[in-house]
């Protein structure tokens, strides 16, 4: 059976229509009209929320946005990298290279945001907002408010010091002006004349009705291209040549400066590469991409190791002798009167304060003593040193080690040797390493050994040492090798019986196991933290430099990263989860306790048990026996945080044996903001400083009483800024260390306050001490 089917009629076709004829051209073309301001652009209303806009305008900004937010975060909101900003020397090249990135890391913020917005993708992520002039305003003023919101909290924070506010003033400059051109700059475009060479060199002319309309567009301009290209190339330049020249091109720019700089490639590396380009040729971009290599490939590329052989010394390390071994040993150096003291020193964390206070007060003593007639270094026995403490402490012996191979060792002083290594800048090459090639390294699936930033400090120890040798102290043709190059034990085994050199134990911390670890020149039998070079242990150590101890003491992450110990042979132990070859990861000494003194209290422990120490009667004639009078141990603090008058563990420096040390800190009422927040960290960091002071009073009492003991603690100022511990020192800090050691600030003066007085009476008493070592 058929179905007819009926179609609708059709619509009539509509009547032609003609056009009106043109009007007859005038002798003169009429001049074109003007672009029509954005303001007056028609608006078209979309289907997107405002909200959801916003969202999608942040996440195709993700990289600029982020990174703008990060530096400030990190540069403001981290006390070491103020530290950092604040070291710089004003008027320095490395404070104008700072301005320079400063500058150009807002304006690639800035430059890479507007060039993601203004294109219009496809598919459009972006879409149309349902509140035309919200987007129009997001668009416009996203960009220029990364300017202004990155640039404005750095340059206040430099206008608010005192030393640096010329630096702040630049800076302030730098946002001021890089605000006035991205504002101005769609007027100053459109008043090129058309056909100009500029004009022609920004390819204006097809897009001068976009610009106007602040419309989206379908591709890159040719001078955004270039523009890209070349900050890439600055970019990779930077990288070649911190590989090439690590330490010449790291301390050129500066710490301040190379983060900035990083900071502006990943802007543009993410922003163009991993977003701008991929939704432009695949229609999705690559975001996350870096956190998903960072997080599937760091089972793979672990490469940061203690000792790694390759990097270590030419010679193993030498036999160890017990500490008593050692004390007789002392004892025969010191002569048969039984009289000059044994003093034994801790130099407390802190970074490169640590270090420079460290090794400058003991060659401050050193120098004392030698206006006296007397070596002190003869009457140092073993120097505990944690973090840049460790560092102060190795720089000291290595110095005393120096001058006996000098030329003119008249001229070549512990004092002017160690203020000049420890004073340097040691913090633009691993920071350097950490944002170029460590940083790279992180998203390879392999480890590349020689990419571990954590070899900057390292490298720049055993390459500063010579530098400093040859400008304060030449040695003769026929001196040691580099001692931070060499076994850890080489120093001290120049030692003879004529010339003593002090023993040196470096504190670190196994951090999968939370416990003590030491290097040491000696043996404890009876010590409770971990001797890391305990053969029985099995672990591949055997050839640590001296620049590789001290390092494991100072390993404190970010900068400087933990670093994996391996056995020779990896466990195979599955029954116990006893498999595979890492033994532990060290970090900084500071993270069990900062202020050095366990390790001694576990050497006069093991003197007590072994029978080398203890109260010897006139007639015992211990010296003669190899044992050490109790009453000639001599304990020095050297501490570097500031410190006021109650910190001071022994008041005035007292000379009765007996008197007991006085933690005054008890009596202090304090203070804690939104203690519902922060009481929790602030009780775990805290804790750590008690336990370090609690380490020191044990350790005095041990000794026999304050009576023995002299604490040199840089005295706080009021008013005065405290020199810093992020591995670099610019001259006021060490000018400050420097007055404080040579007694030159002024005791009785109110705005020094009491502390510098308690800091010479100290000084004073370790002087009485020295009429004992004649």
């Amino acid at each position: 059976m058929l179905i007819p089917v009926v179609y609708p009629p059709r619509d009539p076709a509509p009547p032609p229509q003609f056009s009106p004829p043109p009007p007859p051209k005038s002798e003169e073309p009429a001049p074109p009209p003007p672009p029509e301001l954005p303001s007056t652009a028609p608006a078209t209303e979309g289907d997107v929320p405002w909200m959801l806009y916003l969202l999608r305008v942040l996440g195709l900004c993700a990289f600029p946005v982020g990174i703008v937010i990060a530096g400030i975060v990190v540069l403001l909101g981290l006390e070491q990298a103020r530290e950092t900003l604040l070291s710089l020397e004003v008027g320095s090249a490395q404070t104008a290279i700072l301005v320079f990135a400063f500058g150009l890391w807002l304006l690639l913020a800035w430059y890479v945001s507007r060039l993601l917005l203004d294109r219009r993708f496809k598919p459009d992520t972006l879409g149309e907002c349902m509140n035309p002039r919200f987007a129009d305003g997001l668009r416009r003023w996203l960009p220029r408010g990364l300017i202004l919101g990155g640039g404005l909290p750095i340059a206040i924070f430099f206008l608010m010091q005192t030393r640096e506010r010329l630096i702040g003033v630049a800076l302030l400059g730098v946002t001021a002006g890089l605000a006035l051109f991205v504002w101005k700059r769609r007027a100053w475009l459109l008043k090129l004349g058309t056909g100009s060479r500029l004009a022609r060199w920004l390819a204006l002319d097809g897009r001068r009705e976009a610009i106007a309309l602040l419309e989206r567009e379908d591709r890159m301009s040719t001078p955004s291209r270039v523009l890209v290209t070349l900050v890439l190339l600055l970019q990779w330049g930077v990288f070649a040549a911190l590989v090439a020249w690590p330490e010449g091109t790291a301390r050129a720019i500066g710490s301040p400066a190379l983060v900035l700089l990083a900071m502006g490639s990943w802007i543009v590396f993410g922003g163009i590469l991993l977003t701008y380009v991929p939704k432009a040729l695949i229609r999705m971009p690559l975001t996350p991409l870096p956190l998903l290599l960072f997080v599937a490939f760091a089972p793979l590329n672990d490469n940061h190791r203690v000792a790694d052989p390759e990097r270590s010394a030419a010679n193993a390390i030498v036999q160890r002798q017990p500490a008593d071994a050692w004390v007789q040993t002392w004892l025969r150096t010191a002569g048969a009167d039984g009289k000059r003291p044994l003093v034994i020193v801790a130099v407390a964390g802190g970074a490169s304060r640590a270090a420079y206070w460290g090794s400058a007060s003991l060659a401050r003593l050193q120098d004392l003593g030698e206006q006296q007639g007397v070596n002190f270094a003869d009457s140092v026995f073993a120097i505990s040193g944690t973090s840049g403490g460790a560092l102060g402490a190795a720089s000291f012996v290595a110095a005393v080690d120096a001058r006996r191979q000098a030329v003119d060792a008249a001229n070549c002083t512990p004092w002017k040797l160690v203020r000049d290594f420890t004073g340097r800048d040691h913090l633009a090459t691993p920071v350097g390493d950490m944002l170029y090639p460590d940083l790279v390294q992180r998203f390879l699936p392999l480890a590349v050994a020689g990419a571990d930033r954590s070899l900057g400090l390292e490298k720049v120890w055993t390459h500063d040492w010579p530098r400093s040798l040859a400008q304060q102290c030449p040695l003769r043709p026929t001196a040691h090798p580099n001692p931070w190059s060499a076994a850890m034990t080489a120093l001290h085994g120049r030692a003879t019986d004529a010339e003593w050199l002090p023993l040196l134990a470096m504190n670190t911390t196994a951090l999968s196991r939370g416990q003590r670890v030491y290097q040491s020149d000696f043996l404890l039998a009876g010590g409770d933290g971990i001797d890391l070079l305990d053969p029985s242990l099995g672990l591949e150590v055997e050839r640590m430099t001296l620049a590789q101890a001290v390092h494991n003491s100072a390993r404190f992450p970010y900068i400087s990263p933990a670093a994996a110990v391996l056995f020779k042979e990896a466990h195979k132990d599955e029954d116990n989860g006893d498999t595979g070859r890492v033994w532990d990861r060290l970090g900084d000494g500071g993270y069990v306790e900062a202020s050095a003194t366990l390790l001694l209290s576990d050497l006069l422990r093991d003197l007590e048990a072994s029978g080398r120490l203890k109260a010897c009667k006139p007639e015992d004639n211990c010296a003669a026996q190899g044992i050490l009078d109790r009453s000639r141990l001599r304990l020095l603090l050297l501490v570097n945080s500031s410190s006021q008058v109650d910190d001071w563990l022994c008041r005035d420096a007292p000379t009765a044996a007996d008197a007991q040390p006085l933690d005054g800190r008890r009596y202090r009422a304090t203070h804690m903001g939104l203690n519902e927040v922060v009481a929790p960290a602030q009780g775990i960091l805290n804790s750590n400083g008690a336990r370090a002071r609690d380490s020191a009073v044990e350790l005095i009492k041990r000794i026999g009483g304050c009576g023995q003991v002299a604490e040199l603690r840089m005295p706080a100022l009021p008013g005065r800024r405290q020199p810093s511990m992020n591995w670099m020192l610019n001259s006021a800090s060490r000018e400050l260390i420097d007055a404080a050691l040579l007694e030159k600030l002024n005791a009785t003066d109110p705005a020094v306050g009491a502390a510098q007085a308690q800091l010479v009476a100290h000084l004073r008493q370790v002087k009485g001490w020295m009429l004992q070592m004649k």
